[in-house]
């Protein structure tokens, strides 16, 4: 709860040592703010008082009085009265004591401090270390350097006890320096009202760790609490524990490890629930049965063995295909099916050499393994001082097509080997016409490829009609896939790039104003790839690379940009490309010209930002696609994002996120999303958040409005409630969001 910083009021206590036991040698003396300096093997010690500093020789004792100040190095120790025991090395001040040591103080009615023990108590501290206020009946400094408060109350609010908005109160609070804090019968409370206990607690001084709870309720989970508590293990790991409780599915436990090596960091994540609710009561008819022991397993690692050369491992195994939907719903958003793959890649300045291993793992989805991939990607290049310019992409690939165990398809795999090669000669004509031929080979070769077997079933029975039977033949076909013969498959390509730059100056600097410039870059791609000897249809299908084909088309498009400057610095405030293909090999009743396509970014001001592509269809007269993102950034003002998505095959979606903060204290966001073409909200909700000096409170909630399936069946709404404290001090300390992880 208390986090790295806590270790700036530990050194507060430190501070208690002030002088050392150094050779009597002192003398009287009287008068305002009279002064008495002991010379010491480290740092000089200087007694100053606006009364008397009396030394007794005697008995080995100096006493002083009425706002005396003792200063050792950046320690001050401030106090009506003080009296030190040379021969027992026992230090007392009294009355307004005060110890500062830079910028941190401690406050108390009484402290004592043996130097020869080492041992220190305070009456009734206040310590003051930012951010941290802590007040205690009394602080006890024992021989192992460690510090016992009793009956402390720990915040980080600037208000004073009691009027901080949360405390922690504790019965012994042990402090070891520069390591931890442990405390018994820890108590939070938030304003005058305690929230929970917690009999043992233990809180890094070196970085933030402790406990977290997220407290919510919604109808899918009902109300939950998920907590769990991070510490380090060591310096290089560290470990979460995750206990979470939701009343409608039970309990879960998780366990979490993040480490770093040299060079290279991972971490683990194991999650278990006995789930008492896997099939909500308005799951779909033909729902998979789910067994109730759900898990999900998740291993990551990133390595650099050296600054070219870098390894990347994720693997995930999950219990069911909705158990990250369930229960990792922001993973699931991402992604609905989890990757599985090692790669390791050297990076060079002419290529790079990428070896990868990409395996489903779980086998209820699909998936295209590759065990493994090999590729080699060689970056356009000069060759040697001609002017002729290379570029290459090869890859090797023993490649599996798989299908879920319940699919009907059959899997297939082939090994192969692909390796494409170009040549380019930039040019330019007259000084502005910039022309780019090309001319490459690709070959690709395959170990199988499919062969399509029908087989005929003739099987007779008899029928009987109006009491007359008669025998009935019936013939079945069965196509059936096998692999067959291996192929090379040849691919020719030709083509030439033509582009231009034209530059005008709309409005020229001055006056304090920027200057404008529009650039216009029309542009022309021409492409002609024959016909390769083995079409896509004699082939199996993996990726992009088997989909290749005859190729005869033309790119035309212009870009547009306005061009001008923001604090020093040439920025790109509209940027337009409208391009469209013209196929010169269509077949049938296809269309020379079809789709328009549009890809642009609008940038009015630095917090502006609009971005919209899409495509027209022309033989339809009708917009395939479409999509727009708007974002209004300023911080501190407002944050609004709004997104529109629209496909006319089969979407036509509406999202939007705005949070606005009328001043420091309060923020408000709403957001929700509609997809028109259902006529079906599918989300909507917000919250209001409050700042107070010490906490960040955050109440909010959301609506999933229930809808009818496509099989007939009934999806009922759904109803989340979150609740969100936090530490302004420590942001991810305390009670915080996380419900859906």
């Amino acid at each position: 709860m208390i986090g790295k910083y806590s270790r700036r009021w530990f050194f507060s206590m430190v501070a208690f040592a002030l002088v050392s036991a150094g050779t009597p040698g002192f003398t009287q003396g009287m008068g305002v703010m009279d002064s008495f300096s002991v010379p010491d093997a480290d740092t000089p010690i200087e007694v100053n008082a606006d009364g008397p500093i009396d030394y007794d020789k005697i008995n080995g004792r100096i006493t002083a009085s009425d706002n005396v100040v003792i200063s050792c190095g950046k320690d001050v120790l401030r106090a009506d009265r003080v009296l030190v025991d040379i021969n027992s090395g026992d230090a007392y001040a009294l009355g307004n004591v005060l110890l500062m040591r830079g910028a941190e103080k401690v406050s108390a009615a009484k402290l004592h401090y043996n130097f020869r023990t080492r041992v220190s108590s305070l009456d009734a501290p206040i310590v003051d270390s930012e951010p941290f206020r802590i007040l205690a009946d009394k602080v006890e400094r024992e021989a192992d350097n460690t510090y016992l408060l009793h009956n402390a109350k720990v915040t980080t609010c600037i208000y004073k006890h009691p009027h901080s908005h949360y405390h922690v109160k504790a019965k012994t609070i042990k402090v070891v320096p520069d390591d931890h804090i442990t405390a018994k019968g820890a108590v939070w409370y938030f304003g005058s009202v305690p929230c929970f206990y917690m009999p043992y607690w233990r809180q890094s001084l070196n970085e933030e760790s402790g406990f977290r709870f997220y407290p919510g309720y919604s109808s899918d989970w009902g109300a939950y609490l998920l907590s769990s508590y991070r510490y380090r293990i060591s310096p290089d790991l560290k470990a979460q524990h995750r206990l979470d409780y939701r009343t409608e599915r039970g309990l879960a436990a998780g366990e979490d490890l993040k480490w770093k090596v040299d060079n290279g960091f991972g971490d683990l994540s194991l999650y278990f629930i006995d789930d008492d609710k896997p099939m909500p009561d308005d799951s779909p008819a033909d729902a998979v049965p789910i067994d109730p022991e759900r898990y999900r397993m998740r291993l990551r690692h990133t390595q650099d063995f050296d600054e070219r050369t870098q390894m990347l491992l994720q693997l995930e195994y999950v219990s069911d295909i909705e158990v990250r939907r369930d229960f990792f719903e922001r993973e699931y958003r991402r992604a609905t099916q989890p990757e599985n793959y090692l790669t390791v890649a050297h990076r060079r300045e002419d290529f790079t050499l990428t070896a990868l291993a990409n395996m489903r793992l779980n086998d209820f989805y699909s998936n295209v393994n590759r065990l493994p991939e090999v590729s080699l990607d060689v970056f356009r290049r000069q060759l040697s001082s001609s002017s002729f310019y290379y570029e290459s992409e090869s890859s090797v690939s023993g490649l599996e097509r798989v299908w879920p165990e319940d699919s009907e398809d059959e899997d297939y795999s082939a090994f192969r080997l692909d390796t494409s090669h170009m040549l380019y000669q930039p040019r330019q004509l007259d000084g502005w016409l910039n022309v780019i031929p090309r001319a490459g080979y690709r070959a690709t070769y395959y170990t199988e490829t499919p062969v399509y077997l029908e087989t005929a079933t003739v099987t007779t029975e008899a029928v009987t009609i109006a009491g007359v039977t008669n025998m009935v033949t019936t013939t079945n076909v069965v196509t059936s896939q096998v692999a067959g013969d291996a192929e090379l498959r040849h691919a020719f390509e030709v083509g030439t790039e033509v582009s231009y730059k034209a530059f005008k100056t709309l409005v020229p600097a001055g006056d304090g104003q920027p200057p404008w410039r529009h650039v216009a870059e029309p542009y022309v791609n021409y492409s002609l790839r024959l016909e390769p000897n083995v079409l896509p249809g004699e082939l199996y299908q993996f990726d992009s690379v088997d989909t290749l084909d005859e190729l005869h088309q033309i790119l035309l498009g212009v870009r547009n940009k306005l061009q001008t400057k923001r604090d020093s610095r040439a920025v790109d405030a509209v940027d337009v490309n409208l391009f469209t293909t013209l196929k010169l090999n269509t077949e049938d009743d296809e269309p020379m010209l079809d789709l328009i396509n549009l890809d642009s970014e609008f940038r009015p001001s630095s917090w502006m930002l609009l971005e919209v592509d899409g495509a027209y269809s022309l033989e339809d007269s009708l917009l395939a696609n479409l999509n727009s993102r708007f974002s209004l950034i300023r911080e501190d003002i407002w944050l609004i994002g709004v997104e529109h998505r629209y496909s006319d095959s089969d979407s036509n979606l509406l999202a939007a996120d705005a949070t606005i903060y009328p001043n420091k204290d309060w923020a408000f966001n709403v957001f929700g999303r509609y997809e028109f073409e259902e006529s079906r909200l599918e989300e909507q909700g917000g919250y209001v958040q409050r700042k107070l000096d010490c906490l960040g409170i955050r109440l909010g909630g959301s609506v999933l409005p229930g809808y009818t399936r496509t099989d007939g069946t009934e999806r009922d709404d759904e109803y989340r409630v979150l609740l969100e404290i936090w530490l302004t001090a420590f942001p991810e300390m305390g009670l915080g969001s996380g419900g859906y992880r």
